[in-house]
């Protein structure tokens, strides 16, 4: 009579967790809006890569309805924008798990992505993600940090490393993975001291702060200085290190923001139109923020 009993309070709790949202067998992914889009890399006088991600909520069903959480963020994306009108984008994509994109390089229409995998590649605009091969950072470098991408000779790239001192500057041989540090002997002792480095149409190009740290901001390549931007009351520069991405310099100037200047091996381009970035967005001729915002403009329209 007992156990009876038993299986019919059983049965009853069973169809009351069926009437009130189960009693935790079910976990399901429930997915949030996209973020607001960081830059990657600038490609000429009005176009930019963002790339972004969105957020996630990993559930399980406990008892009466409650559910438990965890939070997370995938599901990265690539994006061609234009920095100087607001507009959708005019391409865009996503892979399905998650990647680094590595800020900075630009290359061919391409720029450059580490996965959880310890794998490197290479996402070329209206193409899907390639990946070559594991890399392989011999000491002191480390592949795990945060990191910058250049071109560099030979189709490789120049990895700007940040927070080691022992390595801050390695090159990624795209062909066998190994990543090594660029010592700056022999051949590369002038790049000692430069502020970023690049390769530009066939030429070594190192940007640095010549004098005061907040002075005129000079390229150069192993001959000599090519050219300079002075610091000036409507420039005046705050002694940040200026920041390469793509062909184009990022300079930190008071109360005014990041200027940026589009540069070439033999110098400056004194045509590239006024520009500045402000909050991580382009301000436009009219000084209103270009922003690019994640669910309304960040989708997919490949």
């Amino acid at each position: 009579m007992g156990e009876i009993f038993r299986l019919k309070i059983f049965a009853l709790l069973a169809l009351a967790c069926v009437g009130m949202w189960g009693c935790g067998d079910d976990d399901y992914r429930r997915w949030g809006g996209r973020y607001e889009g960081t830059l990657v890399a600038i490609i000429d006088d009005s176009l930019a890569l963002l790339t972004n991600s969105r957020g996630y909520e990993d559930c399980h069903d406990v008892f009466m309805g409650s559910e438990e959480c965890e939070r997370g963020g995938t599901n990265d994306g690539l994006f061609l924008v234009n920095y100087r009108k607001q507009q959708s984008p005019y391409w865009g994509d996503t892979v399905d798990g998650e990647i680094s994109l590595i800020s900075g390089y630009y290359s061919d229409s391409t720029v450059l992505f580490s996965n959880a995998k310890n794998e490197f590649g290479f996402w070329k605009i209206g193409e899907r993600p390639r990946v070559v091969r594991k890399w392989n950072c011999e000491i002191p470098c480390r592949c795990d940090w945060r990191k910058y991408g250049r071109p560099w000779i030979d189709g490789n790239v120049l990895l700007k490393m940040e927070n080691q001192k022992e390595c801050p500057y390695a090159v990624l041989d795209t062909v066998s993975g190994i990543v090594k540090n660029l010592e700056f002997l022999g051949e590369y002792a002038w790049l000692e001291g430069c502020d970023d480095i690049t390769y530009i149409d066939g030429a070594t190009l190192c940007v640095k702060r010549l004098g005061d740290v907040m002075g005129s901001i000079s390229i150069l390549t192993l001959d000599d200085v090519v050219d300079s931007l002075e610091n000036t009351k409507e420039r005046d520069f705050l002694g940040y290190s200026p920041v390469l991405y793509g062909n184009f310099m990022m300079t930190q100037v008071y109360k005014k923001g990041m200027l940026v200047t589009k540069i070439k091996k033999d110098g400056f381009d004194a045509n590239y139109p006024e520009t500045w970035l402000k909050d991580n967005s382009f301000v436009d001729s009219t000084g209103s923020l270009i922003s690019y915002y994640p669910s309304e403009d960040l989708i997919v329209t490949k």
